[in-house]
């Protein structure tokens, strides 16, 4: 009988460590998740940059684009510097493949600055990366070879606004599925919270029973013990 009852108690012995760390593993995850709970409940969207960087390097002279139009508007605050520094560079450079006797007057592209500047998904920010858009392009040896006439210089000039316009609103739109996409990240952490609040109220119910099951263990241990300890009387 002494070796049943010994085999008993090693029996609740080990149900005892068993439990134990059972509990201690439900604990943990208990805690981890609060941890997490409370980060997904502070989410914020994930900062997403605005910069719209597109390299000269892009360009493609094989591209069919519509011209720019060449009527003349009238001149905007502000359009002065941007016009004269857009023929500045393609001044610089009609020279360069063209002939020293090209001119390009600032006016022609007067229209083309207004409408950037009235478009609020332009503007200043638009028309100086596109200044220095047609100055790298313009740069390029293989476009360089394309535009050794007055025509094609200016086939190429046209083709270069035509492109950055593109290129430009389809960085935008990028930039603006991207915070879309982080607002719903964002939003779907929140409302996880919840959820982890029903995980974390299921598993401390789970920690409670498992140390109540080790309390009584304990309690049956202890009864056997004194039942043998009175036997043994």
């Amino acid at each position: 009988m002494s070796v049943l009852n010994k085999v008993e108690g090693g029996y609740l012995q080990l149900m005892r460590i068993l439990v134990l760390a059972l509990a201690t593993m439900v604990l943990v995850g208990v805690v981890l998740l609060v941890v997490s709970a409370v980060g997904d409940y502070n989410a914020k969207p994930k900062a997403v940059s605005e910069a719209i960087n597109i390299k000269a390097s892009a360009f493609k002279l094989d591209d069919e684009h519509p011209t720019a139009g060449d009527d003349a508007a009238k001149p905007s605050a502000g359009a002065a510097k941007h016009e004269a520094a857009l023929a500045a560079v393609i001044n610089k450079h009609g020279k360069a493949l063209v002939g020293a006797s090209f001119q390009f007057d600032q006016a022609e592209v007067r229209e083309l600055v207004t409408n950037a500047l009235e478009d609020p998904e332009q503007g200043d920010a638009f028309l100086t990366a596109e200044t220095a858009y047609l100055d790298q392009v313009l740069s390029r040896a293989d476009v360089a070879k394309q535009a050794g006439t007055v025509e094609s210089f200016y086939t190429v000039v046209n083709k270069v606004f035509s492109d950055y316009q593109q290129a430009y609103a389809e960085e935008q739109a990028r930039i603006s599925s991207e915070k879309d996409a982080a607002k719903m990240d964002a939003e779907g952490k929140r409302s996880g919270v919840y959820i982890s609040l029903y995980m974390i109220a299921a598993l401390f119910s789970a920690f409670i029973m498992l140390v109540m099951l080790i309390v009584q263990i304990r309690i049956e241990r202890s009864i056997r013990v004194m039942s043998e300890a009175n036997a043994r009387a």
